[in-house]
């Protein structure tokens, strides 16, 4: 009962019968399924955007002893999976993927949610021509697509929204089979929600997408409905509104503990934020996020969102000394002395 709820986003109900479950584990003594709850609570926690305790949670269901926890690991790792990703940490995200295939091998995976997994890391890591092969996969015609739409409702959007840039029509029937699943379902929240976001990314909907933005559940999906919206809005030439909107699918992505997510609000934000004339001077100083040069902006965002000094050289196809150098300069700026410290002050930037 709990895991169905916990599936359609019934947040409350899932904690009474995670609650349940605890209490009567309690009174017995019986702590053989303790991993199990462990592992809805974490679920549950993710939903609710509450991830650094989720993903505390699975990294406790993996340390669990093999014969509480075995069948339960592969999910675990999903999570953890899903938490590297949201902080852009490609490479855990990576690693996580080639134990997913290996679970996939003996058959031990938890099936939709492994595959969507691979799908988001995949194209994070690697982009959206190596990702198309695995998306054309799980969107194929039948109930793989449908459960995959069940195991995690913001699915819907995604895998419409990578699909309406390559192939219209199956954006289309992705978002078919969202209305569908709502449909059957009696319209609850969340899939309803999923649906009216795909169909929004369809037909360009504002006011479909708006509805997704207010009545998902879920609060990362939540704020990718408002992103949606806000690229919408300034597609049509309304460049404030699109502003507003994107500050506030920023915020969401924030207390949704998702910094890649932010990291990307923000460049969206600033290039709305600004004209031709100021995107074409050379650099000067304070023309970039918080008072920074565009390259110390640049530096900042990745080391923030915990790329080494190497890591960072290699996206800017700059040396790791000057990267070193750029840090110096922002430590000096900001007034602070470490890298979390630098994180800190950047995640509050983007409130």
């Amino acid at each position: 009962m709990a895991r169905l709820a916990i599936t359609l986003r019934q947040n409350s109900e899932a904690e009474r019968s995670i609650a349940a479950a605890e209490r009567s584990a309690a009174l017995s003594g019986n702590h053989h399924h303790q991993a199990v709850l462990e592992l809805l609570r974490a679920a549950l926690n993710w939903n609710r955007g509450r991830v650094s305790t989720a993903l505390e949670q699975a990294q406790a269901v993996l340390a669990a002893p093999e014969e509480t926890s075995k069948s339960w690991k592969p999910y675990a790792r999903v999570l953890l999976a899903l938490g590297a990703l949201r902080r852009a940490d490609l490479g855990t995200a990576g690693a996580y993927v080639r134990q997913a295939a290996m679970d996939w091998a003996l058959g031990n995976t938890y099936g939709p949610a492994c595959a969507w997994m691979v799908v988001q890391t995949t194209e994070a890591e690697h982009g959206a021509e190596a990702a198309a092969p695995l998306v054309e996969q799980v969107i194929s015609p039948g109930q793989d697509r449908e459960r995959l739409l069940l195991a995690d409702p913001a699915a819907a959007a995604w895998l419409t929204r990578f699909m309406v840039r390559r192939d219209g029509r199956s954006a289309e029937e992705i978002a078919v089979t969202a209305r569908a699943l709502a449909t059957r379902s009696g319209n609850m929240p969340a899939l309803e929600a999923a649906a009216r976001h795909a169909e929004g990314l369809v037909r360009r909907s504002a006011a479909d997408l708006l509805f997704a933005a207010d009545h998902h559940p879920d609060p990362w999906a939540a704020a990718s409905a408002r992103e949606d919206l806000g690229v919408l809005l300034a597609a049509q030439g309304a460049s404030q509104q699109a502003i507003t909107v994107l500050e506030h699918a920023a915020t969401g992505y924030f207390t949704a503990q998702s910094p890649r997510d932010v990291a990307r609000l923000k460049r969206r934000l600033h290039r709305l934020g600004r004209t031709r004339d100021q995107a074409d001077r050379p650099e000067e100083p304070g023309t970039g996020i918080l008072g920074l040069t565009k390259t110390e902006t640049a530096v900042a965002e990745l080391v923030a969102l915990g790329l080494s000094n190497a890591q960072a050289a290699q996206r800017l196809f700059i040396s790791r000394h000057t990267v070193a150098h750029h840090l110096r300069s922002i430590f000096k700026k900001l007034r602070i002395s470490s890298r979390v410290e630098l994180a800190r002050t950047w995640m509050e930037s983007c409130r």
